[in-house]
Formats: C-alpha cells, structure tokens, sequence
C-alpha cells in the first residue's frame, strides 16, 4: 500500500473508532462484538478451520444420526413428515463443514427420504405425491444452503476484516507509542542543550573575569583569555563528536598537547588507557592540563631546554570503587617554589573533576611540579555529572 494511503486509512479507522467512543485498545479488548454474545460465538464456530477428513467424516456421521432417528421415531409421527430429521442435519452439516459437504448431504438426505419414508416406501418410483415432496425439500434445503453458506462467507470476511482492523489499530498504538518516547526524547535533548549552553557562558564568563584580574596588560590578558576559550573549544568539540556524548582521555590530552606547537610536544610524554569521560569531566580535565601545560611552559620544565613534562592515567582501585587517576610529573626544569598567591590557573587546578570520591594533590617538588587527580570512574562517565 502507498504511504500515503495506508496513513489515510489509519486516520479513517482512528476517527471511526472515536466516533464509537472508543480508542484502540478499548477496540481491541472487545472486538467487533462482546465475548459472550450469541453473534460472536456463531462467528467462531463458523470460521473455525476444520480438517477435509473431519468435515466429510460429520457429514456421514450426521447422516446417519438424521437416518436412524427418523427410523425410531417412524411410528409416531403422523403422514407427511418424511424429511423432519433430515432438515437439521443439512443445516449443522453446512453450517460445520461448509458448502460442499451440505450439498452432499442434502442429496444423501433427499434420496434416503425418498426411498425409505415416502410411499410406496423401499421404494424410488415416482408419483405426484414423491414429486410433490421432492420438489418441496429441494426447494427448502436449497434456501437453507444459500442462507448458511452466506453467513458463513460474511463471518468469514468479517473474521478478515476484524483481524485486519486489529493489526491496523495495534499499528496506531505502536505509532502513538513511538511518538511519544521521540516528543520525551526531544524535550530531555533540548533541557539538555540549554543546561550544557549555560554550563559553557558560566566557563567563558569566569575565564574572562579572572583573566583579567590576574592580568595586568592588555594583550596578555587577551591571549590569556584567547587560550582558554581555544582549548575549551577544542574540548567541546570532542565531546559534540564523540560517541554518546563523550570524550576519549588520550584525544583530550592530545588536542591540549598539540597547542604547544611541534618543539615542545616531542618532550611531552603520553601514557594510558582508552577512557571515555561525560562531557563536563572531559571539559574539566582539558582546562586543568591547559593550566598545567601553561605553567610548565612559562616557569616550569617546559621552559628549559632539557625539560619534560609526564603525562599518565590509569584506572584504580579507590576505597573498593575503580576511579580515574592521572599524574602530571614535570623534570628537569628550574626549581619550583610554591606561589605565593593563587590565581586562577592554580584555582582552576584544584577545583579538580567532578566526582565523589575525587582529590587533587599539587607538590611542589624541588624537580618540578606533580598534579595527581583521582575521581571516581563511574561519575566521571555519567553524563549526570555534567
């Protein structure tokens, strides 16, 4: 069927059913009839199938049955009553076994009246009165036939029609149903995107404000604040390419590395596993290791011309939960002292990741800086932590 029309023909059967107070369900709990009403048990009794053995073995069963009950009841019925037994058995023997075993047994019928009940009896000698009564049981089986093998033929295509109607409304009900989880799906997509745009203005905005308060020119604090946007760019565009939402740990760190230009990122060191994080994890961490590879260019190991800077993750066991650690560990760069004030970068670096149970360990190592990080894996990977 075209597209087209198949959709005319569900909203045809939809309004069809509306009009009758019903939905699709309703329709097909109960069907084109009740249960239990006389109307749906003649249909299923008339279009139940049936074997040919069976229908041609009750077609001589019920026969027979007409015969011998005709036979006991010979001496109390009055003249003129040969066919009485008879009629029935036609009739349950069409209505059973349908159009072919009827015909067969209106003939064994006819014929076992004829010779056996109508005078002269044990006989087929045709008189007025044998053809009389012929004629009248052929013209009453005849209608009895038509008549069942009509209904039988109407059940029938009504039996189609219901079933047809029933995998038509179970369709609409599966549409309906289909419909919906897409409506859910898109309305939690759009509160997601308006949570995640919000989450980014609230990062762009303290990136601008502490740029520049810890800044005094203004070309650094725009390269400053240029820098940082860049590598939050960088990161949100793993997360929007990635899969599920989320982010690899090795493409993070290689996209942080990469702002260093080809001189200094032969002397970064990259060691891990494949991990995936939840998009703010994965924004979070490419903020810290910008912080840190900024630092270690400017006054640390990076900054010296045999300088190196490790960078290696693992996933650990924690208080019996596996959690994300990575280690930054910088050699041979001039000594590191401590800060004597914090600013952002060192603010940013111990916020950390999201997560519980989640630490930041900053030493400041006479042999350069080491930033552990540890939070816990499943949070890390849960896009409700974003």
């Amino acid at each position: 069927m075209h597209p087209n029309g198949d959709m005319g023909v569900k909203r045809f059967a939809r309004r069809a059913l509306a009009c009758h107070g019903l939905n699709e369900i309703e329709f097909l709990r109960h069907g084109l009839s009740e249960p239990g009403s006389f109307t749906a048990a003649l249909q299923r009794v008339v279009t139940r199938e049936r074997s040919a053995q069976f229908r041609w073995l009750l077609c001589l069963a019920l026969f027979a049955l007409a015969l011998a009950i005709r036979y006991l009841i010979q001496d109390v019925l009055p003249p003129g009553f040969p066919y009485l037994t008879f009629f029935p058995a036609v009739i349950v023997t069409t209505l059973l076994a349908g159009l072919w075993p009827g015909i067969v047994s209106a003939a064994l019928c006819g014929l076992a009246a004829w010779f056996f009940f109508i005078a002269p009896e044990y006989s087929f000698a045709l008189n007025p009165g044998a053809l009389t009564a012929l004629a009248f049981y052929a013209f009453i089986v005849t209608v009895d036939i038509a008549i069942i093998h009509g209904i039988t033929v109407t059940a029938q295509h009504l039996q189609a029609e219901r079933e047809s109607i029933a995998e038509l409304a179970e369709s609409l009900q599966q549409s309906n149903l289909t419909l919906a989880q897409s409506e859910r799906e898109q309305q939690v997509l759009s509160h997601e995107v308006g949570h995640r745009l919000k989450n980014q203005l609230s990062i762009v905005q303290a990136i601008v404000s502490q740029s520049m308060r810890s800044q005094s020119d203004l070309p650094t604090i725009a390269k400053a604040i240029t820098d940082r946007i860049t590598v939050l760019a960088e990161a949100q565009d793993m997360v929007i390419l990635g899969m599920v939402g989320q982010a690899g740990v090795h493409e993070i760190v290689r996209k942080v590395v990469d702002l260093h230009g080809d001189q200094l990122q032969a002397r970064i060191l990259v060691d891990g596993p494949a991990v995936n994080l939840a998009s703010r994890p994965a924004l979070s961490l490419s903020m810290i290791l910008h912080e840190l590879g900024t630092n270690a260019t400017k006054y640390g190991a990076l900054s010296a011309p045999e300088g190196t800077v490790r960078i290696a993750w693992a996933i650990e066991d924690m208080d019996g939960q596996p959690s994300f650690v990575l280690r930054w560990r910088e050699e041979g760069g001039p000594p590191v002292v401590e800060p004597a004030s914090k600013g952002f970068g060192t603010r940013l670096i111990r916020a950390g990741l999201p997560g519980a149970p989640a630490s930041v360990v900053l030493e400041f190592h006479p042999d350069g800086l080491r930033c552990t990080l540890a939070a816990d894996l499943a949070t890390l990977q849960s896009e409700r932590s974003a």
